[in-house]
């Protein structure tokens, strides 16, 4: 003969169940914000204090310039919905270090190193991944700093990379320029942003002449689209 519980006994088990729940996987499973015009991607995570690769990656965003106002996209961890300031142009002369998102175009962390195609993306490419991205440019090229920092390597020993040379930034942020005929700074040297520091080359694993661009956070590789304006 099955023992029935009393309704209020079920209801006190599952609330326990519940809240042993809300203790181990937090308060809220997150929200789903509806992107607005002058919205960036960048502003959308900041606002609601989300990290940019981890919303990206479980919402299979592979350009955050790409998002458009009417779309949706999932931010875990939110409790609630949060109002976004969109952006607004910065007068000319004026300076803004924000991380590109998209819809409008913003000033990024970080500026590209140098004009060119992107041939190689970020992500995996033939099962492997890619932790930059290449930009095809002629050999001799200038390659220009991304941002003001310090030069912590500068080396030929690091395989497959080829000369290579990584900057240190404020923000615990790392720039890595590699594949490079020649290199212009030395290690230990402070350079500004926009300063000539290498030249595209095709040395190490390269086949072609192009330049194999990384960011990097701490010990993370960042989707360097991220913060590129």
């Amino acid at each position: 003969m099955p023992i029935l519980m009393p309704i209020s006994r079920v209801i006190t088990f599952l609330a326990a169940f519940l809240f042993i729940a809300f203790l181990i996987y937090g308060c809220a499973p997150g929200v789903y914000h509806k992107v607005n015009k002058g919205e960036t991607f960048w502003r959308i995570c900041k606002t609601y204090g989300a990290d940019m690769q981890e919303v990206a990656e479980l919402n299979d965003i592979k350009d955050p310039t790409a998002i458009k106002a009417g779309s949706k996209f999932f931010i875990p961890g939110a409790s609630r919905l949060r109002k976004v300031k969109p952006f607004v142009p910065p007068s000319p002369g004026a300076k803004d270090e924000e991380a590109e998102g998209a819809i409008v175009v913003e000033s990024g962390r970080f500026d590209w190193p140098l004009k060119g195609e992107m041939i190689s993306p970020y992500g995996l490419r033939n099962g492997v991944k890619h932790g930059g991205i290449d930009i095809k440019a002629k050999e001799g090229t200038p390659v220009l700093a991304a941002d003001s920092g310090e030069a912590i390597y500068v080396e030929s020993g690091m395989r497959g990379y080829g000369k290579i040379i990584i900057l240190k930034h404020k923000d615990d942020f790392f720039t890595v320029y590699a594949h490079n005929s020649e290199n212009l700074v030395k290690h230990g040297e402070k350079v500004e942003r926009g300063a000539r520091i290498a030249a595209v080359g095709r040395s190490g694993n390269a086949t072609t002449a192009h330049l194999h661009f990384e960011v990097r956070q701490g010990k993370a590789v960042r989707n360097p689209l991220f913060f590129l304006p």
